[in-house]
């Protein structure tokens, strides 16, 4: 699948800001099944490039000169293939015992286990088909709703609420996996949809769990899935916070507000 990908992000301060450093998570990852086969990134100011620890290409953006906009714009093109949801394990990555790392965003607590403990019985039947479980308890119980949580919400937060964005899932999907002491990390992304489903216009975001003798197996619990041709990974990381497209400071520029709009489409069907 030949994937169109154009993203804008927007900010506006209410006063003028005189320095700003983003780090720019923004560049699709060229690995086995996915190809990226033309990328560029517009960045006002200096853009250093680098790879961080899990692997991810980051740009740093430094903007000197005093200014009350930001605009970040990314675009291009990446040639997917059906993998099944499966990403082999990176010989030269983290080891995946630092997968089962706690973070503020996937803190387990009682409620979480509570929550967890009755997919344990699947377990029987392997851990993928305690996964699949999970995924689809997940989903009947934490409802996708915006505006209910924010960025710093924790997947208890989205638990104790019944409702959150693909963030929360995938939070919550981690902490879940925690307690039965299986690596599982935060993908962000695109996922391209139909015309007809709204729900979709910014980045997305799933979790990928290991699996012995199959990989990396992603499990999307906003719609109830693995992974197909139609998503395109970004980033990994323990958490949002790691992956983020966009994540930065700046000194000054008063009330921040920020737009971003998101097209991905397929370009047989163009």
């Amino acid at each position: 699948m030949q994937l169109a990908i154009e993203h804008h992000t927007d900010y506006g301060y209410s006063a003028e800001t005189s320095y700003a450093v983003q780090y720019v998570r923004l560049t699709p990852r060229d690995e086995p099944g996915q190809r990226v086969l033309r990328w560029d990134l517009d960045v006002p100011g200096q853009a250093v490039p680098w790879r961080d620890s899990f692997g991810n290409l980051v740009h740093c953006v430094v903007q000197t000169s005093r200014h009350d906009h930001l605009h970040i714009r990314a675009s291009g093109e990446v040639d997917t293939a059906e993998t099944h949801g499966i990403v082999p394990v990176d010989p030269h990555g983290l080891p995946p015992a630092a997968y089962l790392r706690t973070t503020p965003l996937t803190m387990v607590d009682g409620r979480i286990r509570d929550f967890a403990a009755p997919f344990g019985k699947f377990r029987a039947r392997g851990d993928l088909a305690l996964l699949h479980a999970l995924l689809g308890g997940l989903h009947d119980t934490v409802a996708y709703s915006q505006g209910d949580t924010h960025v710093h919400s924790s997947a208890s937060d989205a638990l104790a609420q019944g409702s959150g964005v693909c963030q929360d899932h995938a939070h919550l999907f981690i902490a879940c996996c925690r307690t039965f002491g299986i690596p599982a990390r935060y993908v962000s992304g695109y996922l391209h949809t139909s015309a007809e489903d709204g729900r979709h216009l910014a980045t997305h975001a799933w979790a990928e769990a290991l699996v012995p003798d199959l990989g990396w197996v992603s499990f999307d619990p906003s719609n109830r899935q693995s992974a197909t041709q139609a998503y395109v990974r970004l980033a990994v990381a323990f958490d949002y916070q790691g992956a983020a497209p966009v994540r930065g400071m700046r000194l000054g520029g008063g009330h921040e507000e920020m737009n971003v709009t998101v097209q991905v489409a397929d370009m047989f069907e163009q």
